[in-house]
């Protein structure tokens, strides 16, 4: 699926731009932190693309996959963010309450008899909200997204909440 090549994209990046980083302590938890939340959203991705969508138990691997994601984005938005990156914390909050929003709504639909169309299209565009932010994560951490670009198109996409 197309969630691969964004789970790819993340962990080259990542690793890539952490590789130069100094001894700042703080800087140094949070890389490892980082490293270990892309690695472990990596994982989920791999998990959800590997599902048998013709098993008896596909939808419940899916929402079981979906609550460890929720979970990670959780933690992720709850660490401390150095100094160097404090334009992150927000997104990071975002993210973990965009992807809470997204399985909350993902068991909605897959929950209900019949199947929520419209809760799963909600879900859906909370999912793809929660990973944008991820990615403008990553690359701010990359220096690569200036941050007016990434406020005026958060700005944008809240305004059409």
């Amino acid at each position: 699926m197309k969630y691969r090549n964004r789970c790819l994209f993340f962990a080259i990046f990542f690793l890539a731009f952490f590789a130069g980083c100094g001894k700042n302590p703080e800087l140094e938890t949070y890389k490892t932190d980082m490293e270990t939340f892309y690695m472990d959203i990596s994982s989920y991705d791999t998990r959800i693309n590997s599902i048998d969508v013709a098993s008896e138990t596909a939808v419940q691997e899916l929402l079981d996959a979906l609550d460890g994601l929720e979970g990670r984005f959780a933690w992720m938005a709850s660490l401390t963010v150095p100094e160097e990156f404090a334009v992150i914390e927000p997104l990071a909050i975002q993210a973990g309450e965009y992807m809470e929003s997204a399985v909350s709504l993902f068991h909605q639909a897959y929950e209900s008899e019949p199947f929520d169309n419209a809760a799963a299209e909600a879900a859906h565009e909370y999912y793809e909200r929660a990973n944008k932010r991820a990615v403008y994560i990553l690359a701010i951490l990359h220096g690569e997204l200036p941050m007016e670009e990434t406020e005026e198109e958060i700005e944008g996409e809240a305004d059409n909440e």
